[in-house]
This record gives C-alpha cells, structure tokens and sequence, in this order.
C-alpha cells in the first residue's frame, strides 16, 4: 500500500514539474517614441509609445516623474494626451510607460526627460478698440482672436489702472465683438480690460482702456454787437453727443460775480441770443454749455456795451477837413469844414450829417469861389443851420467873412458874404437874443498884414447890422465867442498888440452894440492863445487854448478860469515833453470840463493823436485818453454828447493816403471808444 502511494505521488510530481517549465515568463518591451529626449512640450501633447511582448500586450501605462498616472491603453497604437498646464514653465519633468502582458510580466521603458514652456501659449491679447456712449447705453467693442482654441471673451472693470477687476460681461461666440452695457457712470473714472480665455484655462488680458467724460468743449463767445436796444450775443456750436443745454449769464462785474441767468436753451443749433438792455451801460456775458452728465464748461467773458461808440473816418475827396461838430435835435452829429481835391486850399464847404450810430446820412458840398470853408456851426430851434466862414472875393481875390443858413438836411435857405479889399475870416458864431447873429474872427490889414479881431452883428436874415475890430498894431484875433446872460458877448483869442509881443491869451467882453466893457490877458514871456470859450455854471467863463511859457514842454494846452468879469480863479496845463494843444473845452454835466486837442507827447502811435481829457470843476485832472493811429490825427472840435459820452472831431491821415480824412470818435462818458474793451 505505501509502495503503491509512493509511486503515485512521484508521476504527479512529474506532471506538474512539466507544467512549471511551460508557463511565460518573458517581459514585454516598451518605449517613449514622442516626445524626444530633451524635449519643450506645452498645452496638451500626445504622447506616443510602442510595444511588443512574444505573446501579446496586456495594457500600456503612462508614468509622470515615477508615479502612476492610472492613464493606460490597451492597443496599438499606444497614445496619451498629457495636460502641461498645471505644471510651471521652466520646470524639467520625467516621462515613462509601463507595459504589462497576458501573463502579467511588466517593464518599464526608458525615462525621457522634458521641458514645460507654456510661456507662448497664451491666447493673443486684445485691446478694447472702442467705447463709445449715449445717455442709455454703452457699447464696447473689440477686435475678434486669431486663436483656435478660443474659449470665451470678458469684459471687465476696474476703478484704477491697478486695482481689482470685476467680470461685465462674458462672450462665448468668437464673432461676437459688441458688448452693450446698460449700467455705466461715465463721470467716475473706470478703466475696462478685455480677456481672452482658450480651452486649455490660459488667459490673456489687453490693455487698459480708460473712460472719464470730458467736460463739453468751450464755448467761443463773439464779439458782442449793439443795434438800438439789443445786445446780440453769439457763441460757437457744441458738437459733443452727451450735450444737454446752453446757459448764458449776465454780470456787472468783469470776473462774473453775482452773474444772472438771463437765457437756456435745449437746442443746440440755437446760439444766438438777442438781449434787450438798458441804453449806455456795461455788462459782461459768459456762456456756460452742460451735458447731460451734470459736467459743464464756460465759455471766455465779454463785454457788452450799450453805448453809441465808434471812431469812423469819412473821405469822398482827397482832403476832408472837419474843424467844427455839434449833435443835432434827432441826436446825430453835424460836421462842417472843408473838402479838396488839393489840399487846404481851392476847397469847398463841406457838411456832413451823421447818425447817432455813426453812420452817414448825408454828404453835402457848397462852392461860392475858388476856397471857400466854414468853421463853426450852430443848429437853431427848428432845426435849420447857420454856419460861418470865408470864402474868396470874386472881385478882389481877398478872403470875405462867409455866412450861409441851410434847411436841416443842407439844403441852403440864403448865404451872403462881407468883405472889401482886407481879408476877413469867421472863427465863430452865436446867437443873439433878438434872433439874430454875432461872429467873431480876423480881419488883416491888406499894407501891413497885421490882423484885428473882428466881430460882426447881422439879423436873423444875415443881413448887416453893425461891426467892430479891436486890437492894436500887431496881430490879434479872435477865435471863440459866446453870448454873456445879460445881452452881451465875450470873446477870446490873443492878442500882440499889449504887453507881450509874442503873443497873450485875450479875454474881453462887448455889449450888444459892440462897445468893449473889459478886457484881460493871460500868459507869460512866450505864446498863449486862447482857443474856445464857453460861460460856465456860475455865469464865470472856462477858456483853452495853448501856453509856451507855462506847463512841461514847449506847447501844452493852457485850461483858465475866470470869474463873470474875467479875473482869474485858477488855472491848469496838461501835457508831456512835445507839442500839446487844447482846441475846444464845454463844461460838462458834473460841472467839470471835457477838452479836446492833439498831441504828439501820449499815444502808441506815431505822429500827432486826437487827446480828449476829463477834469473836475477845479480843473484837476480825472482822466485822458488818445485815439488815432500810426499818421498824423488832429482834434479841433470836441462835445458831451447827449447820452453823457463825448465827441471828437478832426482830421487824419492815419488811412495810408496822402489826403486827409475826416475822423469822427464817439466815446462812453469814461472816453473809451472801443466797445470790446
């Protein structure tokens, strides 16, 4: 029995020592084909592997840095997808495949070694191109990526360049490149960002785009007109989409303090506003422009000006001279003179009719010889004119006193001359309390040349009624008259026939007859002369004229004041280093005075300037001003207007002819004559 077992147990042996010696136990090969040794990988990469066993491969396992993945694939050919993305750039990582067969032999292959550099696999970046807003909504847009592996667009928001952003809107179509943005506050600084996401989670951001509304452009206020009663303001056009309303002001004041607002509008075409104002004053205008925002600009101040200024210059013929002006009942101005083709002489009388704006309204010349002129004017109650002059005899060729009376439009109603073999001028003329009329001038001895003053009384008709000269050997004339209250008539001029050969400032009085009551003069060692009179306030009397021996240089304008018998109360000379002259003073509604004259010490300008100056009653000085330009511009004639202003007449040259032109200022009651200044 135990021989029997023994046996058994021996051929089992046998039989399984046969079946230990056909079992595999060949391991399988297996290796990394892509990527190569040394390789930069980026993104997703396939990894490629091949394997063989001499049964058959069970699997192939991906290995990253020694360590399972649990990724395998079980046929040929042997591929795996690896996501670099989680791994940092620059970072060196192993790769390896473990093969297995039936018979559950494994090997691993060879390690290959790589590189992550996902530095290019960014998706491209994308500026915001545009952001463009109404009052309701925002539009954003951008340019659309080049990349395929696009995953979505976003906008985003921050409040600074380097602040935290926040998410806008997501876009998922990569045609789709306009945002619209309903909740947005373009006044609070914002700066939008576009970013680009791909597939792979890589995400690129482009540059900042910085919305901040700008105010709305200025506004460009013009030059401010004045026409009757209106001011008309107009200003540039706003052209800024977000534009709400203009808004003009008014002030008192240069600097817009305590300014009114005087017109809004909602249209923006509407930019001309005309304003009705109150006649000879000064307000400044600002225009201010808001958009619907609440943000708003203003525009530069101007001045506007109410008064009836301007500095005009007339000229039909080569020389226009006006020596004479006074403003007429319908508040124009009536300038009389001279006009020549030649100069001075071969002239003829000139009248000229201008309208309170300064623009002419009539032009007339009157010829009686071969020189004929006026030199004073003066307007009666009906509005007619009576003028005096000279004109040449047609008999003897001396020069005639010339007296002409004209309907208020220069239409002559009678004109006559006086006059024999000496020459005789009009300087100045008045009314008489009978009607009719008193001229005082020269009259020139025709053998020694000497001259006289002369003054002649005719009616209401220019007919003769009475003359008288006066002086003595030597020149003396007479320049400016007036009719004293009590009948008689003062005149002044100089004399050179008293104490001073070269020449004093004449003062004398006549009664109604032509008999002298007294007389004075006035001066020093050199020339004075007196150029314009007139009976103040105080039934006193105000002379100016001219000084060579008083006063700062070798000619100044020689101001004095007198009494109602001539005795002096005080006297004043203004003027600089050069030649300075005051040709007609009035006493102005403040009982000061307004001067006008030439002068060649003040002025920006070459040459001689047309000077007007403002004192007080007692003569001191409140303020002068020059008009003019680079030529020569003589004042003869100057009036306070009826508005409280000034007017200056005279002639210039200034226009770059060789002629002369007629220059005719009007001036606020400060002396400006320039109404955006």
């Amino acid at each position: 029995m135990k021989k029997t077992a023994f046996i058994g147990l021996f051929f089992f042996s046998l039989i399984y020592q046969g079946c230990e010696d056909d079992k595999d136990t060949s391991t399988p090969y297996a290796s990394i084909i892509f990527p190569e040794e040394s390789s930069l990988v980026s993104e997703i990469i396939t990894i490629q592997c091949e394997a063989s066993d001499n049964d058959s491969v069970k699997f192939v396992e991906l290995w990253i840095d020694s360590l399972s993945t649990g990724i395998k694939d079980s046929s040929s050919p042997y591929e795996f997808s690896w996501n670099t993305v989680p791994y940092p750039d620059s970072t060196e990582h192993s790769l390896m495949v473990k093969a297995e067969d039936m018979s559950n032999n494994i090997s691993f292959s060879t390690p290959v070694s790589v590189l992550v550099d996902n530095s290019n696999s960014y998706p491209q970046r994308l500026n915001i191109k545009t952001i463009t807003y109404t009052q309701t909504e925002m539009t954003v847009t951008i340019d659309p990526t080049l990349d395929e592996d696009f995953l979505n667009y976003k906008i985003l928001i921050s409040e600074n360049i380097d602040s935290q952003k926040y998410l806008l809107a997501t876009l998922t179509n990569i045609s789709d490149t306009l945002v619209k943005i309903y909740d947005f506050n373009p006044v609070e600084p914002s700066w939008y960002w576009c970013e680009v996401e791909d597939i792979h989670g890589y995400k690129s951001v482009g540059d900042g785009y910085f919305i901040l509304d700008d105010p709305p452009l200025e506004p460009v206020l013009r030059d401010i007109e004045f026409t009757d009663s209106l001011l008309i303001l107009n200003w540039t056009s706003n052209t800024d989409n977000d534009f709400k309303s203009y808004k003009l002001f008014e002030s008192t004041s240069s600097n817009m303090a305590s300014s009114q607002n005087i017109f809004e509008t909602e249209d923006l075409g509407v930019t001309t506003f005309n304003h009705q104002t109150s006649l000879n004053q000064y307000r400044y205008y600002q225009v201010l422009t808001e958009d619907y925002w609440g943000l708003s600009t203003s525009s530069n101040i101007k001045r506007g000006c109410s008064w009836f200024i301007f500095s005009n210059t007339f000229n039909d013929a080569s020389f226009d001279y006006g020596r004479y002006l006074i403003q007429t009942s319908d508040h124009g101005y009536l300038v009389v003179g001279n006009t020549s083709l030649l100069g001075d002489n071969y002239s003829n009388v000139l009248v000229l009719k201008v309208d309170h704006t300064g623009e002419q309204m009539w032009r007339k010349d009157y010829t009686y010889s071969s020189s004929d002129r006026v030199n004073m004017v003066i307007e009666l109650e009906d509005g007619s004119l009576v003028m005096a002059g000279y004109s040449i005899s047609n008999t003897n060729s001396s020069k005639d006193l010339l007296i002409m009376k004209t309907s208020f439009d220069g239409n002559i109603e009678w004109q006559t001359s006086y006059g024999d073999t000496r020459d005789e001028i009009a300087n100045s003329i008045g009314i008489t309390s009978d009607g009719g009329f008193i001229i005082t001038g020269e009259i020139t001895n025709e053998n020694t040349g000497n001259s006289s003053c002369y003054v002649l009384k005719v009616n209401n008709n220019g007919e003769f009624e009475w003359d008288r000269s006066f002086g003595g050997s030597l020149n003396d004339q007479g320049f400016s008259l007036v009719p004293a209250n009590d009948g008689g008539f003062v005149i002044t001029g100089v004399t050179r026939s008293q104490s001073d050969s070269s020449g004093d400032l004449w003062l004398f009085k006549v009664n109604n007859a032509g008999d002298m009551l007294w007389e004075r003069t006035f001066g020093g060692e050199n020339f004075e002369a007196g150029r314009s009179l007139q009976q103040t306030s105080d039934n006193g009397y105000i002379i100016i004229g001219q000084t060579e021996s008083f006063g700062n240089g070798s000619n100044d304008a020689y101001l004095l004041k007198t009494d109602s018998q001539g005795n002096e109360i005080w006297s004043r000379t203004y003027g600089g280093s050069g030649t300075d002259q005051g040709r007609h003073v009035v006493e102005t509604l403040d009982q000061g005075y307004i001067i006008s004259g030439q002068t060649d010490s003040y002025g920006s300008m070459g040459g001689f300037n047309f000077w007007l100056i403002k004192t007080d009653s007692n003569g001191d000085l409140e303020w002068q001003e020059y008009y003019g330009g680079s030529g020569d511009d003589r004042a003869f004639c100057g009036i306070q207007a009826s508005d409280g202003g000034y007017a200056i007449v005279g002639q210039s040259n200034t226009g770059g002819s060789t002629g002369v032109d007629i220059l005719l200022v009007k001036t606020d009651d400060l002396g400006n004559a320039d109404p955006s200044q």
